[in-house]
């Protein structure tokens, strides 16, 4: 534990994960995953984990759900935060904490929402801790994804129970949303939506799946029934680990091959 220079979490509906770096370079010297059912397990996580004790353990949360939108930086104003989101979803002042963060060279603000309560028991244990939606995470990555696309592409971020679909035409992003996918029916529904929203030729636009495919209620090979073009691909790497902490990227997660490089 006294290795560990700052941690990475990822809070997803019913997963956990913490990621601890290691060093001016910030290698992953060790991963947890908790599973959960509700938040006051969560709270009992950061109460009781040793992992929440270490010394000079800073670094950023990311939170997965469905309540955050897009605004183009220069048209952001931080003030009018509950304003930019009230278009996507409802707030509840008591309960909800608004959060913001810039991706693509800071020219993309996500705007999202962190739970006040949880908010105070990170606090506690990391001071220091900066919060962002999870979809900063993940458009982050897709974004560093955009050289040589052709002009229908296709990116899908799964995890459990959910994904991040994206709608790139000639090079450029149209479409960003999540999903949350209990059986392979929702999954195609809204997929074949994102296709017919952008007027994509479903034969020849080209998907890139990125996750384990079992966490959407489906396969490569049933896909394969509905898109000619659909490739499982691996991320690109930036991560790097101590020895021994390398079967984490058996989690097929994101976090286990791309850090986001932060914006100060």
């Amino acid at each position: 534990m006294q290795a560990i220079s700052n941690l990475s979490l990822f809070l997803y509906e019913k997963l956990f994960v913490v990621v601890a770096h290691s060093g001016e370079h910030k290698d992953i010297a060790a991963t947890f995953t908790y599973s959960f059912q509700d938040k006051e397990t969560i709270k009992h996580i950061v109460d009781t984990a040793p992992i929440f004790n270490a010394p000079n353990s800073v670094g950023r949360l990311y939170i997965h759900h469905q309540r955050f939108t897009l605004v183009p930086t220069a048209l952001f104003n931080p003030a009018q935060g509950d304003r930019y989101l009230s278009f996507a979803t409802e707030l509840n002042e008591q309960v909800d904490s608004v959060i913001y963060t810039g991706v693509a060279n800071n020219t993309i603000q996500v705007i999202g929402t962190a739970d006040k309560g949880l908010l105070e028991k990170l606090d506690k244990k990391l001071p220091e801790l900066e919060i962002a939606h999870g979809a900063s995470h993940v458009l982050g990555f897709f974004l560093t994804q955009t050289k040589d696309l052709l002009n229908q592409e296709l990116f899908i971020h799964a995890s459990p129970d959910c994904m991040y679909l994206a709608a790139f035409h000639n090079g450029e992003l149209n479409l960003f949303n999540r999903f949350v996918i209990t059986e392979e029916a929702a999954f195609l529904r809204y997929l074949f939506t994102f296709i017919q929203q952008m007027a994509f030729d479903r034969s020849h636009c080209k998907i890139r799946f990125f996750g384990n495919p079992e966490w959407l209620h489906t396969s490569m090979e049933s896909m394969g029934r509905y898109f000619k073009n659909i490739h499982l691909s691996i991320p690109y790497q930036n991560t790097s680990y101590l020895k021994g902490a390398e079967s984490f990227m058996n989690t097929q997660l994101l976090e286990a091959y791309w850090q986001q490089k932060l914006i100060s």
